[in-house]
Protein backbone atom coordinates (compact mmCIF):
# COMPACT_ATOMS: atom_id res chain seq x y z
CA UNK A 1 0.00 0.00 0.00
CA UNK A 2 3.07 2.24 0.31
CA UNK A 3 3.16 3.95 -3.10
CA UNK A 4 -0.41 5.21 -2.88
CA UNK A 5 -0.24 6.09 0.83
CA UNK A 6 2.84 8.32 0.60
CA UNK A 7 1.10 11.09 -1.43
CA UNK A 8 -1.90 10.87 0.89
CA UNK A 9 0.29 11.26 3.97
CA UNK A 10 2.16 14.17 2.36
CA UNK A 11 -1.16 15.94 1.72
CA UNK A 12 -2.31 15.35 5.28
CA UNK A 13 0.97 16.59 6.77
CA UNK A 14 0.74 19.71 4.63
CA UNK A 15 -2.71 20.45 5.99
CA UNK A 16 -1.52 19.81 9.54
CA UNK A 17 1.35 22.24 9.14
CA UNK A 18 -0.75 25.01 7.59
CA UNK A 19 -1.35 28.05 9.79
CA UNK A 20 -4.87 28.66 11.06
CA UNK A 21 -6.64 31.34 13.02
CA UNK A 22 -7.02 30.97 16.77
CA UNK A 23 -8.06 27.42 17.46
CA UNK A 24 -10.59 26.66 20.20
CA UNK A 25 -9.27 24.75 23.18
CA UNK A 26 -10.59 21.20 23.27
CA UNK A 27 -9.99 17.95 25.09
CA UNK A 28 -6.61 16.35 24.59
CA UNK A 29 -8.13 12.89 24.25
CA UNK A 30 -11.24 11.48 22.58
CA UNK A 31 -13.10 8.22 22.07
CA UNK A 32 -14.65 7.96 18.60
CA UNK A 33 -16.80 5.39 16.79
CA UNK A 34 -16.96 5.22 12.97
CA UNK A 35 -19.33 3.65 10.46
CA UNK A 36 -18.14 3.71 6.85
CA UNK A 37 -19.23 2.43 3.45
CA UNK A 38 -17.17 2.59 0.28
CA UNK A 39 -17.62 1.70 -3.36
CA UNK A 40 -15.19 1.10 -6.20
CA UNK A 41 -15.00 -0.49 -9.64
CA UNK A 42 -13.93 -3.91 -8.35
CA UNK A 43 -15.03 -4.08 -4.71
CA UNK A 44 -17.27 -2.51 -2.05
CA UNK A 45 -17.02 -2.59 1.73
CA UNK A 46 -18.74 -1.64 4.97
CA UNK A 47 -16.79 -1.12 8.19
CA UNK A 48 -17.16 -0.23 11.87
CA UNK A 49 -14.30 1.09 14.00
CA UNK A 50 -13.59 2.33 17.51
CA UNK A 51 -10.70 4.66 18.33
CA UNK A 52 -9.05 6.24 21.34
CA UNK A 53 -7.06 9.34 20.45
CA UNK A 54 -4.52 11.26 22.53
CA UNK A 55 -3.76 14.95 22.06
CA UNK A 56 -0.34 16.07 20.93
CA UNK A 57 -0.84 19.71 21.92
CA UNK A 58 -2.60 21.60 24.73
CA UNK A 59 -5.39 22.83 22.43
CA UNK A 60 -6.30 19.34 21.27
CA UNK A 61 -5.80 20.29 17.63
CA UNK A 62 -3.58 17.32 16.78
CA UNK A 63 -4.51 13.83 17.92
CA UNK A 64 -3.02 10.38 17.36
CA UNK A 65 -4.43 7.09 18.49
CA UNK A 66 -5.10 3.39 18.20
CA UNK A 67 -8.21 1.38 17.59
CA UNK A 68 -9.84 -1.63 16.02
CA UNK A 69 -11.74 -1.94 12.76
CA UNK A 70 -14.02 -4.62 11.33
CA UNK A 71 -14.33 -4.45 7.52
CA UNK A 72 -16.49 -6.59 5.27
CA UNK A 73 -15.35 -6.63 1.65
CA UNK A 74 -17.67 -7.89 -1.08
CA UNK A 75 -18.34 -7.66 -4.81
CA UNK A 76 -19.38 -9.52 -7.94
CA UNK A 77 -15.90 -10.74 -8.78
CA UNK A 78 -12.40 -9.54 -9.63
CA UNK A 79 -8.95 -10.66 -10.72
CA UNK A 80 -6.09 -11.09 -8.25
CA UNK A 81 -2.35 -11.06 -8.90
CA UNK A 82 -0.01 -13.83 -7.74
CA UNK A 83 1.93 -12.78 -4.63
CA UNK A 84 3.70 -15.86 -3.29
CA UNK A 85 4.12 -19.50 -4.29
CA UNK A 86 4.46 -21.25 -7.64
CA UNK A 87 1.48 -19.53 -9.32
CA UNK A 88 2.56 -17.04 -11.99
CA UNK A 89 -0.76 -15.96 -13.53
CA UNK A 90 -3.78 -13.99 -12.38
CA UNK A 91 -6.90 -15.69 -11.09
CA UNK A 92 -10.51 -14.53 -11.00
CA UNK A 93 -12.62 -15.03 -7.89
CA UNK A 94 -16.41 -14.80 -8.12
CA UNK A 95 -18.48 -13.20 -5.36
CA UNK A 96 -15.59 -12.36 -3.00
CA UNK A 97 -16.59 -12.05 0.66
CA UNK A 98 -13.93 -11.31 3.29
CA UNK A 99 -14.38 -10.02 6.84
CA UNK A 100 -11.26 -8.60 8.49
CA UNK A 101 -10.62 -7.72 12.14
CA UNK A 102 -7.62 -5.40 12.42
CA UNK A 103 -5.80 -3.22 14.93
CA UNK A 104 -5.14 0.19 13.37
CA UNK A 105 -3.47 3.58 13.74
CA UNK A 106 -5.29 6.92 13.47
CA UNK A 107 -4.08 10.51 13.04
CA UNK A 108 -6.35 13.56 12.81
CA UNK A 109 -6.19 17.34 13.10
CA UNK A 110 -8.64 20.21 13.34
CA UNK A 111 -8.05 22.50 10.37
CA UNK A 112 -10.52 25.33 11.04
CA UNK A 113 -13.95 25.65 12.62
CA UNK A 114 -15.90 22.38 12.23
CA UNK A 115 -13.45 20.87 9.70
CA UNK A 116 -11.04 18.06 10.50
CA UNK A 117 -8.77 15.96 8.30
CA UNK A 118 -7.46 12.53 9.23
CA UNK A 119 -5.87 9.31 8.19
CA UNK A 120 -6.16 5.76 9.54
CA UNK A 121 -4.42 2.54 8.59
CA UNK A 122 -4.86 -1.13 9.48
CA UNK A 123 -1.73 -2.80 10.82
CA UNK A 124 -2.35 -6.30 12.13
CA UNK A 125 -5.24 -8.72 12.42
CA UNK A 126 -7.21 -11.67 11.10
CA UNK A 127 -9.56 -12.34 8.19
CA UNK A 128 -12.27 -14.92 7.59
CA UNK A 129 -14.77 -15.79 4.88
CA UNK A 130 -16.16 -18.61 2.76
CA UNK A 131 -14.07 -20.45 0.23
CA UNK A 132 -14.65 -19.49 -3.39
CA UNK A 133 -14.21 -21.13 -6.78
CA UNK A 134 -11.53 -19.60 -8.92
CA UNK A 135 -10.74 -19.38 -12.60
CA UNK A 136 -7.18 -19.19 -13.85
CA UNK A 137 -6.45 -16.45 -16.39
CA UNK A 138 -4.00 -16.56 -19.25
CA UNK A 139 -1.11 -14.10 -19.61
CA UNK A 140 -3.41 -12.06 -21.87
CA UNK A 141 -6.12 -12.01 -19.19
CA UNK A 142 -8.36 -14.48 -21.03
CA UNK A 143 -10.42 -17.01 -19.06
CA UNK A 144 -8.77 -20.38 -18.64
CA UNK A 145 -9.58 -23.57 -16.76
CA UNK A 146 -11.03 -23.67 -13.28
CA UNK A 147 -8.40 -23.97 -10.57
CA UNK A 148 -8.48 -25.26 -7.03
CA UNK A 149 -10.80 -23.33 -4.64
CA UNK A 150 -9.35 -20.41 -2.70
CA UNK A 151 -10.00 -19.00 0.76
CA UNK A 152 -9.24 -15.63 2.41
CA UNK A 153 -5.71 -15.28 3.78
CA UNK A 154 -6.17 -15.65 7.54
CA UNK A 155 -3.37 -13.41 8.85
CA UNK A 156 -3.16 -9.69 8.05
CA UNK A 157 0.14 -7.81 8.44
CA UNK A 158 1.11 -4.34 7.17
CA UNK A 159 4.56 -4.71 5.60
CA UNK A 160 4.55 -1.78 3.16
CA UNK A 161 3.40 -2.10 -0.44
CA UNK A 162 3.46 -5.38 -2.34
CA UNK A 163 4.65 -7.46 0.66
CA UNK A 164 1.45 -6.60 2.61
CA UNK A 165 -0.17 -9.82 3.74
CA UNK A 166 -3.91 -10.47 3.98
CA UNK A 167 -6.70 -7.88 3.85
CA UNK A 168 -5.99 -4.36 5.14
CA UNK A 169 -7.95 -1.11 4.99
CA UNK A 170 -6.95 2.57 5.11
CA UNK A 171 -8.78 5.88 4.81
CA UNK A 172 -7.79 9.48 4.13
CA UNK A 173 -10.75 11.71 5.00
CA UNK A 174 -12.19 15.13 5.70
CA UNK A 175 -14.88 15.42 8.38
CA UNK A 176 -17.37 18.15 9.23
CA UNK A 177 -18.82 18.39 12.73
CA UNK A 178 -22.58 18.20 12.93
CA UNK A 179 -24.44 18.23 16.27
CA UNK A 180 -24.68 15.89 19.23
CA UNK A 181 -21.14 14.55 18.85
CA UNK A 182 -21.73 13.47 15.24
CA UNK A 183 -19.60 14.29 12.22
CA UNK A 184 -19.87 13.46 8.52
CA UNK A 185 -16.81 12.04 6.75
CA UNK A 186 -15.96 11.82 3.07
CA UNK A 187 -12.76 10.16 2.00
CA UNK A 188 -10.60 7.92 -0.11
CA UNK A 189 -9.87 4.31 0.85
CA UNK A 190 -6.85 2.36 -0.34
CA UNK A 191 -6.94 -1.30 0.60
CA UNK A 192 -5.73 -4.77 -0.24
CA UNK A 193 -7.61 -8.08 -0.19
CA UNK A 194 -6.06 -11.52 -0.48
CA UNK A 195 -6.95 -15.15 -1.18
CA UNK A 196 -4.86 -18.32 -1.10
CA UNK A 197 -4.94 -22.00 -1.97
CA UNK A 198 -2.70 -24.72 -0.54
CA UNK A 199 0.29 -23.61 -2.62
CA UNK A 200 0.01 -19.93 -3.60
CA UNK A 201 -1.21 -16.57 -2.34
CA UNK A 202 -2.95 -13.90 -4.46
CA UNK A 203 -3.87 -10.29 -3.73
CA UNK A 204 -5.27 -7.13 -5.26
CA UNK A 205 -5.13 -3.44 -4.31
CA UNK A 206 -8.29 -1.32 -4.58
CA UNK A 207 -9.08 2.41 -4.50
CA UNK A 208 -12.58 3.42 -3.35
CA UNK A 209 -14.64 6.50 -2.55
CA UNK A 210 -15.80 6.38 1.09
CA UNK A 211 -18.62 7.99 3.06
CA UNK A 212 -18.98 7.69 6.81
CA UNK A 213 -20.47 8.90 10.06
CA UNK A 214 -18.53 9.36 13.32
CA UNK A 215 -19.68 9.76 16.90
CA UNK A 216 -17.45 11.11 19.66
CA UNK A 217 -18.28 10.32 23.25
CA UNK A 218 -19.00 13.43 25.33
CA UNK A 219 -16.25 14.58 27.65
CA UNK A 220 -16.90 14.35 31.40
CA UNK A 221 -16.10 16.72 34.19
CA UNK A 222 -14.64 20.12 33.38
CA UNK A 223 -13.57 19.25 29.83
CA UNK A 224 -15.13 21.12 26.93
CA UNK A 225 -17.17 18.87 24.67
CA UNK A 226 -15.92 19.19 21.09
CA UNK A 227 -15.61 16.65 18.35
Amino acid sequence: MKRTLLPALALLLGLLASPTQAQPTGPRSATVFDLTSAAGPTLDYASAAAWHLWGLDAAGRYQVGLGGRVSHFFGDGYALNPQAGPANAEIRVARPAITSFNAAFHLRARVAGPLRVGFNLDALGLSAGPGRDRQDLSAAGLPGPAGSPVRPVAGNVLLGGRPDRGSLNSELYAAVRLSGGLSLRVGYSHLVTAYEDDDSRFHRFHNLAALGLSYQLPQSGFRISVW
